[in-house]
C-alpha cells in the first residue's frame, strides 16, 4: 500500500495526517480530521463557550467533564508535579496579559499598558494546579483557576488519532504543526524521515532525523516564533511559571522525541523554561527521550540519546 496524505487547517496550524492504507480504510483520513476539528471547537482558548471556556468561568462546587477533558487534567497535573511546577497551564491568565490574548494570526502589537510588576504579583496569588481535585469524571477547582491547553493539546489530539483511529494501521505520519507521531516506514524505507526546522533560517531545515521504524514522538517549542510588542516591552508565549512572564534565557528553540507526540510536546517546553544547564540534566534523567537544543548564541547542543536519530 502507498502512503495517502491529507492536509489541512486546524488548531492555528496546518495538519498533516499521511497513512498507509487500504481501499476500506481511505475512510480513516475523513473521521481524523472530523475528530481533530471536534477537538479544536471543544478546547481552543479562542473560541468563546466551549469545554474550556465554560471550564475557565464555572464557578460550581463541582465541575462534570468529558473524557478528553478528563484525561488532559489528569495528564496535566502528573507533570505539574513531576517538574515541579515548570509545566504549568494555568499561565493562561499572563498569556493573556502580556499580549497574546488572540489567536496568533491576529495579533498586532499595540501599546496599551502593561505593569509588569502587577502582572507578577498577580501571578503569585493566582490558584494552583494542585488545587484542582479530580473525582471520576467530575472535577473541583477554585472559581478563579483557569487553563490553557495549548502547552501540549497538538500532542494530546495527534497521539489521539494514533490510538483511536489509526490503531490498526502500521505505518503513519501526523503532525499539528510540527508537533507530530510517526509509526512504522514510509514506503520502501526504514523508518519516516523528519526534517527538523532550523530556528536561526526558520525557512529552513537544519537536520534530518529517522525514526528507524519505531513508534516516535517530535515536537519542537521554541521563542522566535510567537512574539510580539506590547507597551514597548517584548514578549513570547512561552510563561516562565516561576516569574509569570515570557521566559528569558539562552535557549532559542529545544526539538524533543519521546514515545509520544504529548510527551515530546511537554519535555520540549519544560528544557525550554529550565534553560541549557538544568534542561540538559532534566532530559538526560528521562528514559527513552532525547532533545535538541537550540541556543541564541548559535550553538547546539545535544542530549545523550539525540544523535542516534540524526
Amino acid at each position: 500500500m502507498s502512503i495517502t496524505w491529507r492536509k489541512f487547517n486546524a488548531l492555528g496550524t496546518e495538519i498533516i495526517l499521511s497513512a498507509a492504507l487500504s481501499s476500506d480504510q481511505a475512510v480513516l483520513l475523513d473521521t481524523a480530521e472530523e475528530k481533530i476539528k471536534i477537538f479544536e471547537n471543544s478546547f481552543s482558548r479562542f473560541i468563546k463557550g466551549n469545554e474550556l471556556d465554560n471550564f475557565n468561568r464555572s464557578t460550581d462546587k463541582e465541575i462534570e467533564v468529558s473524557e478528553d477533558m478528563f484525561v488532559m487534567l489528569v495528564e496535566a497535573k502528573k507533570w505539574y508535579d513531576f517538574s515541579q511546577g515548570i509545566f504549568d497551564p494555568t499561565i493562561i491568565d499572563n498569556l493573556e496579559k502580556l499580549g497574546y490574548d488572540r489567536s496568533f494570526t491576529e495579533l498586532t502589537n499595540n501599546d496599551s499598558k502593561i505593569d509588569l510588576e502587577k502582572i507578577k504579583q498577580d501571578f503569585l496569588q493566582r490558584p494552583k494546579l494542585d488545587q484542582l481535585i479530580i473525582s471520576g469524571n467530575k472535577v473541583s477547582k477554585p472559581a478563579a483557576l483557569r487553563l490553557d491547553f495549548g502547552g501540549f493539546g497538538k500532542g494530546y489530539i495527534v497521539d489521539l488519532i494514533a490510538k483511536d483511529i489509526f490503531s490498526n494501521v502500521a505505518n503513519y505520519w501526523i503532525s499539528a504543526g510540527g508537533d507530530l507521531l510517526a509509526a512504522g516506514n514510509q514506503d520502501n524505507q526504514v523508518g519516516w524521515r523528519i526534517g527538523v526546522q532550523n530556528p536561526y533560517e526558520p525557512n529552513k531545515e537544519i537536520f534530518s532525523l529517522n525514526t528507524k521504524g519505531i513508534k516516535l514522538g517530535v515536537a519542537t517549542s521554541g521563542v522566535w516564533q510567537r512574539q510580539g510588542i506590547k507597551d514597548n516591552k517584548s514578549w513570547n508565549h512561552i510563561i516562565d511559571p516561576r516569574s509569570g512572564i515570557s521566559v528569558e534565557n539562552d535557549i532559542l528553540a529545544v526539538t524533543a522525541l519521546a514515545d509520544s507526540a504529548t510527551k515530546a510536546d511537554i519535555l520540549a517546553k519544560i528544557v525550554l523554561i529550565l534553560g541549557e544547564t538544568a534542561g540538559l540534566e532534566f532530559i538526560s534523567k528521562q528514559a527513552n527521550t532525547a532533545a535538541l537544543i537550540f541556543l541564541k548564541n548559535g550553538a547546539i547542543v545535544f542530549s545523550s540519546e539525540a544523535k542516534k536519530y540524526l
